[in-house]
């Protein structure tokens, strides 16, 4: 199949000749390899996909790298894709789509008039579970940066707050919590109201230990518990993620896309930071 992509996570890439990096950590190959792809060749045991249709999904877990002409995709991982987003919005809806839908429906389990809290905002997972948020009838504060507040407001969000002059006690009670930030867990959590759910999806990799402790021990401790998972989604979810987008329920925000050649340009426009929903790659 073939298509385009969204980068993966990284560290620091060479700049030029003679400056020493690290590479990506998956480079093409972010949250298991999100792609929306043509479908070239489609086997016959695959039901519901013709050849020509476009597609989306991931690589999975145990597949290195989506940033190719060509991907092999498992049916399972695979679902048809909107028709409404071009390929390129479209794509860049898939990681924090799904990972939105898990930790606000399976693992939070959101319900209708309940308080949510969005820490980061304005990133590519923030940016659609300040939408997926509002589908599931919650009432949703956001924090953002100062330059992002107008944008996340354009999301649907019910309350903009500048992260960097609010500070956690400065807020009241939430029913839910998700953080895509990964800092001042401790803090954050105290802001539950009783029987609230907050869920992590970032570590603080300057005090890494620390971080991925308390995480844990408040997995099971403590009436405000806190849950983290690695995602792994399938077909049933980019099926749902399609109908929200078909639907209008949800908008993708792309910051910028880049040719493949520029890859490397695009994960250090993402270890910069300051990032407006996801930065996507465009193989063709």
């Amino acid at each position: 199949m073939r298509g385009g992509r969204r980068p993966g996570p990284g560290r620091r890439l060479p700049g030029g000749p003679g400056d020493v990096g690290h590479r990506p950590v998956n480079a093409g190959g972010g949250g298991g390899g999100a792609v929306l792809v043509v479908a070239d060749q489609v086997g016959p045991s695959v039901p519901g996909i013709r050849e020509g249709e476009r597609v989306w999904g991931f690589l999975g877990r145990t597949k290195s790298g989506s940033a190719a002409q060509y991907v092999a995709v498992r049916p399972q991982q695979i679902a048809l894709a909107p028709g409404n987003p071009t390929p390129v919005q479209a794509v860049s809806l898939l990681g924090g789509g799904t990972t939105s839908i898990t930790a606000l429906r399976d693992k939070a389990r959101l319900r209708p008039g309940e308080r949510l809290l969005v820490r980061g905002a304005s990133g590519g997972v923030g940016s659609v579970a300040v939408q997926i948020g509002k589908v599931f009838g919650a009432h949703v504060t956001a924090l953002a940066s100062p330059k992002n507040l107008d944008f996340v407001r354009g999301l649907g969000a019910d309350e903009v707050l500048d992260y960097t002059t609010t500070r956690p006690q400065e807020l009241g009670a939430f029913d839910v919590i998700m953080d895509t930030v990964g800092t001042q867990h401790p803090a954050y959590r105290r802001l539950l109201a009783p029987g609230g759910r907050m869920v992590a999806i970032a570590f603080d990799l300057e005090n890494l230990l620390t971080s991925v402790s308390y995480l844990l021990g408040s997995s099971v401790h403590g009436s405000r518990r806190v849950r983290f998972f690695s995602g792994n989604p399938g077909h049933e979810l980019f099926a749902e993620l399609t109908r929200y987008a078909q639907n209008g329920d949800i908008r993708p925000v792309v910051d910028t896309v880049h040719p493949l050649a520029s890859i490397a340009a695009a994960h250090r426009a993402l270890e910069a930071g300051g990032v407006r929903g996801k930065h996507v790659i465009q193989i063709v």
